[in-house]
């Protein structure tokens, strides 16, 4: 097996590579194209000029973003790689489908007969959009799961309109596939994948979908979720910030996979799998540490695996931030025209005998018809520059930071079904619950207050990765500014002292901002002997709790506290979840009532007490209803969003923890709730 790689230009060019090789001769040959001239003349002009000059040659081109020829990722270039079997033989099926709703089952059979019992490998390269084809790759999986199926969907520039491949009969202007089925008893194929991306923040419940279009998670548009973490969304820049931060999800069929959105219509997304409802998604991002780790294991990789010819198959994704990475790989191979990669919109690969369909994945293939022949590597040890050390830092940090969230979050929800669970049991038994709330009213209320704080809770958990990205940024343009000056060869000592001081105290907010968190998530004293707290502190920590959800609804927070100090007896945590209630019902309000510049006052003023009020100007509370809102499970919010115990709860901790009162009542401009504390004197 031979190969060779070649940068087209133009029709003479090419002609005098095939002389010099003398491929005019060499039969069969497999001629893969990288087209990074993604228009149909320059598709056209490398078609015509390849069945010109090497009329026998089998031809599989895609468009592609990105090209890697003599170890450089570049774009724009049109690069063919040229495989010569000299052992085995190959053939050729090509399909179009006739309507998005395509016959799996059908396709499948019909590949599967043009296979063989020394059918080693197949080379599949598509340009659908609308066609699931996971559930073709699920259906090749039934008829011939033990042959490798690897190569990928075409790829193109943001919009994603010109996803194009091409064959020697035909440039593909329907929706169909190539695939190249190659036969030998001497050929060896090797497949296998990496998958780097791992989910940051919460998990989203699906609860919108049909198939492949994703509408909701959570009961809110997909836009919107992204807008929370990434800014306001343009069509444009959707497409871009959900290509490089997928949802990610566990198939049963293929395991943990990224999603990626080919298209945003109608207000939902066309997403290149298919969503189930009720089930969990992430939103992913690339793990950069586990990226850089890879180069430790290509020499153990290709030291016992035979290879004369290596082809990958990588995701688009790769280039938003990653493509050092793949340069980096690359100077591993010594011998690169014996290497082909492509840029693709979605990956075909195979592991453990088992086809699968998945995105943000690398794709490995190795072939050699010589069980002895060796791929010749470089003995490097890549060095990691000051860019690279801080991501593997960050990925880390954000990956273990997201895990801890994720099972905190799983671990609450899990205790709000078990304690809703106890509750539908006590209203099974009349007689029962009265008996037992008689005899267990404390530990009922206990059961209750948590209740209503891992609901505040579960909205403080989706701001923590919104918080961090400030600083993140910061520490970002810092690398950013050390890069350049060190490019002109101006970095000075004190610039890096400067500089590791502003991305220590960056560090430090990330640090604060999790602490924050698990201060407010822990359980707190015993409230059989409580303890004092400062009434001005607590409260500015609540306001630091929730101030990333003002600034995103750009609601003005007016703070008025007086200069000194009043202690109250109880626990800093108890008020810190009433006025959380509070402050989370009154951006409720002003959402609803969409005005034009919201605003929430929060004073204190003291006389024989302690005096909080948290007013809005949102319209108000419906008179009709004012005098039930302290009851319990009496809400007016959307089933999803309100469980109708944080008044009832709020109302409960002031009188029975607090020892004081709380009330409400509407003004001119909104709703206004009045909080009054006895002040702890020693």
């Amino acid at each position: 097996m031979q190969q060779w790689s070649f940068d087209f230009q133009d029709e003479a060019g090419f002609s005098r590579f095939i002389d010099e090789h003398g491929l005019a001769d060499k039969e069969p040959l497999l001629i893969q194209v990288s087209c990074g001239k993604i228009d149909m003349k320059s598709f056209a002009f490398v078609k015509d000029t390849i069945c010109t000059l090497l009329p026998k040659a089998v031809i599989a081109g895609a468009s592609s973003v990105s090209q890697l020829y003599d170890e450089e990722f570049t774009e724009e270039r049109i690069v063919l790689s040229i495989t010569h079997f000299q052992k085995s033989e190959i053939s050729t099926y090509e399909h179009i489908f006739a309507s998005s709703a395509c016959d799996c089952d059908a396709v499948a059979s019909a590949l599967a007969a043009q296979t063989r019992k020394n059918t080693k490998g197949i080379l599949l390269l598509t340009n659908t959009v609308n066609v699931n084809v996971e559930n073709m790759i699920k259906a090749c999986n039934r008829y011939f799961p033990h042959i490798p199926i690897f190569g990928g969907i075409a790829s193109d520039n943001e919009p994603y309109e010109n996803f194009t491949i091409f064959s020697r009969n035909r440039i593909f202007e329907e929706e169909g596939f190539i695939a190249v089925l190659m036969h030998g008893d001497a050929l060896n194929v090797s497949c296998n994948y990496f998958f780097d991306w791992v989910p940051i923040g919460k998990e989203f419940t699906v609860t919108k979908a049909d198939g492949r279009y994703l509408e909701e998670l959570d009961g809110e548009p997909l836009k919107e979720i992204y807008g929370r973490y990434f800014g306001p969304m343009s069509e444009e820049k959707f497409l871009h910030i959900t290509m490089a931060h997928p949802l990610i999800r566990n198939s049963e069929e293929f395991g943990s996979v990224a999603r990626a959105l080919l298209k945003w219509e109608n207000e939902r997304g066309l997403f290149s799998g298919e969503f189930e409802m009720g089930e969990k998604v992430q939103i992913g991002f690339g793990h950069y540490k586990r990226m850089v780790n890879r180069y430790e294991i290509i020499p153990e990789v290709y030291k016992d695996l035979p290879a004369e010819t290596a082809w990958f198959y990588i995701c688009i994704s790769y280039r938003n931030g990653y493509i050092d990475v793949l340069r980096r790989a690359a100077d591993f191979f010594k011998e690169h025209h014996r290497i082909f990669a492509m840029m693709t919109f979605g990956e075909f690969s195979h592991r453990g005998d088992k086809n699968r369909y998945l995105n943000f994945t690398l794709t490995r293939v190795s072939l050699s018809e010589d069980p002895d022949a060796r791929l010749e590597l470089n003995r490097i040890e890549p060095k990691l520059d000051m860019k690279d050390e801080l991501l593997t830092t960050l990925s880390t940090l954000v990956s273990s930071s997201s895990l801890e969230i994720t099972n905190l979050n799983r671990h609450l929800e899990a205790e709000v079904e078990k304690r809703t669970k106890e509750l539908a049991d006590l209203n099974a038994s009349l007689e029962r619950r009265i008996a037992l709330e008689v005899k267990k009213n404390r530990e009922k209320d206990k059961l209750l207050y948590h209740q209503s704080k891992l609901a505040s809770m579960g909205e403080m958990i989706n701001n923590i990765a919104h918080q961090w990205r400030q600083p993140l940024n910061i520490i970002a343009l810092i690398m950013q500014d050390l890069t350049l000056q060190a490019h002109v060869g101006k970095v000075s000592r004190e610039a890096i002292i400067q500089a590791e001081k502003k991305i220590h105290n960056a560090l430090k907010y990330l640090s604060d901002t999790i602490d924050d968190f698990r201060k407010y998530a822990s359980n707190g004293h015993d409230y059989s002997h409580p303890g004092a707290f400062e009434v001005c502190k607590t409260i500015r920590e609540t306001v630091r709790l929730i101030s990333v959800v003002l600034a995103d609804e750009n609601i003005r927070l007016k703070l008025k506290l007086p200069e000194e100090e009043r202690v109250v007896k109880g626990s800093a945590n108890d008020l810190k979840q009433v006025l959380l209630n509070l402050l989370y019902n009154a951006v409720d309000a002003l959402k609803e009532a969409r005005v034009e510049e919201p605003m929430i006052k929060l004073e204190v003023k003291y006389n024989e007490s302690v005096n909080i009020s948290v007013r809005d100007n949102g319209g108000g509370i419906n008179e009709k209803i004012i005098d039930k809102i302290f009851e319990p499970y009496f809400t007016t919010k959307y089933q999803a969003r309100g469980t109708g115990l944080g008044l009832y709860m709020s109302k409960m901790i002031v009188e029975k923890r607090l020892h004081g009162r709380i009330s409400a009542r509407n003004t001119s401009r909104g709703a206004s709730f009045w909080v009054e504390l006895p002040i702890f004197r020693a």
